[in-house]
């Protein structure tokens, strides 16, 4: 028969064991992760740069077919024969990469594609023919099959970089998995040790129970009492030394009391092993509790109350979490806040939570400040090299757009209708890269600093018919009723004169675009204590709801059917110019019904 000594062993050694496992499968899971996010970047991003590769191999090649045929220079056979087997090459390390659902396709149509224009290439570019029909021979088979092959190969890449975005929904989807394990193994390990405690009231709390009785009868004087435990082990022992000791820790381990010292004690202990800085705020704004980052970094010390502490970010938070009673996520980067630790400078993404009962009243707020130092720098350098990126090719682009001018105005020579077609066609693809590497370069120099808005006195209800008017003929044109309501004596506001008509005039623009004939669009404005609010409410085909939270990133382009063409920067520089001006840019859709965007600029006091 086991001891006492035994039983207790192996009890403590269960609870001992339980943590340690769950502690190996929370490493390994977070192993497979990190394993996973690198593999899905490494595959995705290898095929990214062989889909670029290939395209601008084939681009040169055309390059060096066009100056053929229209300039009659000498074909360089050996730096043809090298292109295609660098565009060979690439894409023969891209059948060996297919990780996409969908990218096998595309890569078989590629494939394909490029057979064909590389036997119609050679044919023509090596051939003996006259140059007017090795022309005709361009324009008819080549061309469109370079247009076949570009295709496929920005459809392989843009599959991948959808992949390479969404590989953070794919780590998550595991983490979930992951955590759904640990629960089954802490629910295992919990039935573990409630048998555990079955046997061991069994064996040792049943006897327990019947020395503690017998201990508090004592303690009333039965001193008659005989102390009979019925047990072989260490029980029977201990049965008269710590008879009274015994009763007074039960009852002291069963007491209120200490339950919730144990409960304090472990989630203090919790959250200080937390890297995050955490904190528990009571529903009138006092700190009930918090972990060492919290206090080192921030100053939230428990007994402190919220707007005590010179934190100016902490009091409009809480504030906001506890009127709404709904958490609190930022949506960028932006709402980090700066701290410098050892000489360093770190930044940390707040998150509130309100704590409610199960009527819905507020018990207290959760507060997590998240280091999203390495994001937010990986972000910044992102922008860095676009910003670096459209700089570049600004200048070059100045150059080329120089050149079709001079071609256009005839300065070096006269052009056939066939040449001047595609110097226009030309134009206005470069006029097109000029607008969107503008607007790249306008929303790098506002969110870096370098743009400051000249914020002037602004007559509103002149900026509102200026821009009325100047899109009038256009909504005429397309059958579009355009109206505008406007409330007397509508205040002056702060804003730049150059830049703030472009945010109406982009609303007017997207208005235009997406209102069918026969639609109204109506422009209005409101006011109160502090902003003028100016909307642009249309009734075109709407946007769908799983647009709307993206609608105004850069580049992004929507789910909809007949969708205009443009760059997706439109919104996203809109939203930069208002929030420069310290306003709001808000939509709101609903498809089929029309769209609703409005604007804040502040009122001149």
């Amino acid at each position: 028969m086991l001891g006492l000594r035994q039983k207790l062993f192996l009890f403590f050694a269960g609870i001992f064991l339980l943590p340690l496992l769950v502690a190996a499968l929370g490493t390994l899971v977070i192993e497979r992760v990190s394993l996973s996010f690198d593999r899905i970047f490494h595959e995705n991003l290898t095929t990214i740069n062989a889909t670029r590769e290939m395209r601008q191999a084939a681009d040169e090649m055309n390059v060096e077919l066009l100056v053929n045929l229209w300039e009659a220079t000498q074909m360089d056979t050996a730096f043809l024969h090298r292109l295609s087997g660098d565009f060979e090459r690439h894409l023969q390390f891209q059948k060996g990469n297919i990780t996409v659902s969908g990218e096998q396709a595309l890569t078989d149509s590629l494939t394909q594609g490029w057979t064909r224009f590389k036997a119609r290439y050679f044919a023509v570019a090596l051939g003996d023919g006259r140059v007017g029909e090795r022309r005709k021979a361009y324009q008819r088979e080549i061309r469109p099959a370079l247009r076949e092959v570009q295709r496929y190969t920005k459809a392989i890449s843009e599959l991948n970089t959808r992949n390479i975005f969404s590989a953070d929904g794919q780590v998550r989807a595991q983490a979930r998995e992951a955590k759904k394990a640990m629960a089954i193994l802490l629910s295992a390990g919990w039935l573990i040790l409630l048998g555990m405690l079955f046997l061991l009231g069994r064996s040792i709390l049943r006897p327990i129970r019947n020395l503690t009785r017998s201990a508090q009868e004592i303690e009333m004087g039965n001193l008659d009492l005989s102390l009979a435990v019925k047990s072989r082990d260490e029980l029977g022992e201990l049965a008269e030394a710590f008879n009274a000791m015994a009763a007074r820790l039960r009852e002291f381990r069963r007491s209120d009391q200490a339950k919730l010292i144990r409960t304090q004690q472990s989630t203090q202990t919790a959250i200080n092993s937390l890297p995050d800085a955490i904190a528990v705020l009571g529903h009138d704004g006092t700190v009930e509790m918090s972990n060492d980052p919290a206090i080192r970094h921030f100053g939230i010390k428990p007994g402190v109350r919220a707007d005590s502490m010179g934190l100016v970010w902490l009091g409009p938070l809480f504030e906001k979490v506890t009127r709404e009673l709904c958490p609190f996520h930022p949506q960028s980067y932006e709402s980090a806040v700066q701290i410098f630790c050892e000489g360093r400078e770190r930044f940390y993404l707040p998150h509130a939570i309100p704590i409610l009962d199960e009527s819905r009243h507020l018990l207290g707020v959760t507060l997590v400040l998240a280091d999203v130092t390495e994001l937010r720098r990986l972000d910044e350098s992102k922008s860095d090299l676009l910003s670096t990126v459209s700089h570049e090719l600004k200048t070059r682009l100045t150059s080329i757009r120089m050149a079709v001018h001079l071609l256009l105005d005839e300065k070096v020579g006269e052009l056939n209708n066939r040449q001047t077609e595609l110097l226009i066609a030309a134009r206005e693809d470069s006029e097109h890269l000029h607008r969107i590497i503008e607007g790249l370069l306008d929303i790098g120099r506002i969110r870096s600093g370098r743009l400051k808005m000249e914020l002037k006195p602004w007559d509103t209800e002149e900026m509102m018919l200026r821009a009325v008017e100047a899109f009038q003929h256009a909504f005429q044109d397309k059958g579009i009723k355009l109206t505008r309501e406007l409330p007397p004596d509508l205040p002056m506001v702060m804003a730049d004169p150059v830049r703030a008509p472009l945010v109406l005039e982009n609303l007017l623009s997207n208005a235009l675009k997406y209102t069918s004939a026969g639609g109204e669009v109506l422009v209005s404005a409101e006011i109160d204590p502090e902003w003028v609010r100016i909307t642009v409410r249309d009734t075109g085909t709407g946007i769908p709801a799983e647009d709307l939270p993206r609608i105004f990133e850069r580049f992004y382009r929507g789910s909809r059917e007949g969708e205009p063409e443009g760059a997706g920067l439109g919104l996203a520089i809109a939203k930069e110019i208002v929030e420069a001006h310290g306003g709001t840019l808000e939509v709101q859709s609903q498809v089929g019904k029309g769209s609703v965007f409005s604007f804040t600029l502040k009122r001149k006091e």
